[in-house]
């Protein structure tokens, strides 16, 4: 798993403890040089490997050069030895010539030298770089975090505001453990809802599906009346049919049908349950409930 879905996962899965907003801020600065670092290593991967090739094109143009002046020292040098006494204005030319071509191939080599230790200054700068260690980021609620006593609370408001600032960025790492603490400290405000829904996609995007369907769950059992009810119900039979539950999915989309036959949610569920080949006017059936691990 991943480290940032490490990380979530073991936010998420302790004891509700007051989050504050230094730790918030802490978390969020982190990640967000977290994404500098990958953005840097990303792009200077690119730049190295164009560089490389670059390198290596010159270092076959020098070689293919080296020897059709090899082939031109040596015709030079047979020519010479064809027209040593008549023709000693032409061997002195030859001689002239040969000398420079001397010169080239000694520029030639002097170039490889400095091109070959570029291309390994290159390849140890990458080693380094790829040995710098990502900041690993505090950890909230275990052994070596501290909360200031007396730390004043984040407002409902700034703390829903920020997680979902940070989840339509995605931003999930910090994300997860806004929506958490914020339904801990405000379960019930109008967004407790909303931020219960929010959870659940975030694992839903994530590919955890198991952890997806009970946060779905839990919205239609704390706010069965919400306005992100409909689409729990959709996304938690969208979470089981990833899991391979294709019964279980089906009866939550028929409850979607049966429960709230005018929503956004009530269409998607059907388009779902034409493509698994079923028809939507079987009986609903009872709202599974996730499995508790």
């Amino acid at each position: 798993m991943p480290r940032r879905l490490l990380f979530l996962f073991l936010l998420a899965a302790l004891p509700a403890f007051p989050v504050a907003k230094e730790i918030l801020q802490i978390q969020r600065d982190i990640a967000l040089l977290q994404d500098q670092v990958r953005n840097l290593q990303s792009a200077f991967d690119k730049q190295l490997a164009v560089t490389q090739q670059l390198l290596n094109q010159n270092l076959d143009a020098n070689n293919q050069l080296s020897n059709r002046l090899a082939v031109l020292e040596k015709s030079l040098q047979d020519q010479g030895k064809v027209l040593v006494t008549p023709l000693a204005n032409t061997n002195a030319r030859v001689d002239a010539l040969a000398g420079q071509v001397q010169g080239l191939r000694d520029t030639l080599d002097e170039m490889n030298s400095r091109l070959s230790r570029l291309q390994q200054q290159m390849v140890d700068i990458k080693n380094i770089v790829s040995s710098v260690p990502a900041p690993a980021a505090p950890a909230t609620g275990v052994p070596g975090s501290t909360v200031a006593p007396g730390a004043p609370a984040v407002s409902a408001e700034k703390l829903f505001s920020d997680a979902v600032r940070d989840y339509q960025g995605g931003n999930f790492a910090m994300a997860g453990p806004e929506f958490t603490a914020y339904i801990q400290q405000y379960p019930n405000t109008p967004q407790a809802a909303e931020a219960q829904y929010y959870l659940g996609d975030i694992f839903y995007q994530q590919k955890q599906y198991d952890q997806a369907a009970e946060a779905f769950d839990q919205v239609l059992e704390r706010y069965p009346e919400g306005p992100r009810t409909p689409d729990a119900q959709y996304k938690k039979g969208m979470s089981l049919l990833n899991q391979g539950k294709r019964d279980a999915a089906a009866r939550e989309f028929r409850g979607v049908i049966s429960k709230f036959p005018d929503s956004t949610a009530a269409s998607a569920a059907k388009e779902a349950l034409r493509n698994l080949g079923l028809s939507a006017r079987s009986a609903p059936g009872k709202s599974t409930k996730s499995r508790k691990k």
